[in-house]
């Protein structure tokens, strides 16, 4: 009972300058801005909010409200014409919000939601504001590198003077360094990366390029381009940001229950599917020819992933692995065992053959 008073005594609260400022305001559209019955609005109008005021209590210094149908005014409330301040969760919701208002064709958004987000700080006193700084520290993450900002200022200028941008970009799929000239649409941050979308004039199709893979960028001023109208970066904020080409394959890989958790969480869940033991098998689309970042990504979990199939990838995680000894270790005893737990633990693990037990002789 205690929490539904203090719910609806919030809502009192709010409702009084939403309603001073929209004189008129109708009650089903208060009842779909608050979450509830149009009834209970009626109720908060009659039952409480026409028994506030303020000393001395005078017919003046009464809340009047005036309605005509279902549409609602006040006066006599010029004391309360600034909403309540925000509780801790309602700040640390909208700044949640905000953080992901990150990208998007300019200048749509521009610099607003880092504006927004600083005024919000600037609302909250005390250990409120404390609290939201702890949040700061624990939640944003590692700021990109000088290289990158100055990467994503130049995208953003090309962007607004629909300009085109030659690049130098590092493929880590082919493990290659290339020359591109492309047309930016909008930018997306997704899992801790910058990502610009932009039409790729040698493909002659949109794709995505990581912005810290991006070596150099050099506008092309009499290279102008236009956006299509259809045009909008949310299509591109997804969980799989990459989309799966002609040509690809899918590669499943089992990672063990150590780190099931943390790839539960990191991918959509229609790629991923649960183990008896506790671990999830998790379908990869990846060209054939262009399987390098996989093999790294695998690596990285050592004995808690195994390439299941198709047999070929198996097959080139063994080679790529080896290549990776070959060089680390040199030859000798101690590679050779290197070599041997990590084919088995990451690529070919093959099952055993059954034994037959012999006969005794007689």
């Amino acid at each position: 009972m205690a929490s539904i008073a203090r719910d609806r005594i919030r809502r009192c609260l709010a409702m009084i300058p939403l309603i001073r400022a929209r004189p008129g305001i109708r009650i089903p559209e208060l009842a779909s801005i608050f979450g509830v019955r149009d009834n209970e609005i009626w109720e908060d109008i009659t039952e409480v909010l026409t028994m506030c005021g303020v000393p001395p209590y005078l017919p003046h210094n009464y809340l009047v409200f005036s309605i005509h149908g279902d549409s609602v005014s006040i006066r006599f409330a010029e004391h309360l014409s600034r909403p309540v301040h925000l509780t801790l969760q309602e700040a640390l919701a909208i700044d949640l919000a905000l953080r992901s208002v990150s990208g998007g064709r300019l200048p749509t958004f521009g610099d607003a939601a880092p504006r927004l987000r600083r005024k919000l700080r600037d609302l909250l006193g005390g250990r409120d504001r404390a609290a939201l700084a702890t949040f700061d520290k624990a939640v944003a993450g590692t700021p990109p590198s000088d290289l990158v900002t100055d990467t994503i200022c130049l995208l953003k200028e090309s962007m607004g003077r629909n300009i085109a941008v030659s690049l130098i970009y590092y493929t880590a799929s082919r493990d290659e360094v290339g020359e591109r000239v492309v047309e930016p649409y909008g930018l997306i941050d997704h899992r801790g990366h910058w990502y610009v979308i932009a039409k790729d004039r040698l493909r002659g199709r949109v794709v995505s390029f990581r912005v810290d893979r991006i070596r150099r960028a050099v506008l092309l001023s009499d290279e102008s381009y236009e956006v299509p109208d259809d045009f909008t970066a949310e299509t591109y904020r997804r969980d799989q940001l990459y989309r799966p080409a002609p040509g690809d394959v899918a590669v499943k890989v089992r990672f063990g229950p150590a780190v099931a958790a943390r790839v539960r969480e990191e991918t959509e869940r229609k790629y991923v599917s649960d183990g008896a033991d506790g671990s999830v098998v998790r379908t990869f689309s990846a060209h054939p020819e262009r399987l390098r970042w996989l093999f790294t990504h695998i690596a990285r979990y050592g004995a808690n992933a195994e390439i299941l199939s198709p047999p070929a990838v198996r097959r080139g995680m063994a080679a790529y692995l080896d290549s990776i000894l070959a060089v680390a270790g040199g030859a000798g005893e101690r590679p050779r065992q290197a070599r041997t737990s990590a084919r088995t633990a990451a690529a070919v693990s093959r099952p055993k053959r059954a034994r037959t037990k012999r006969k005794p002789r007689s």
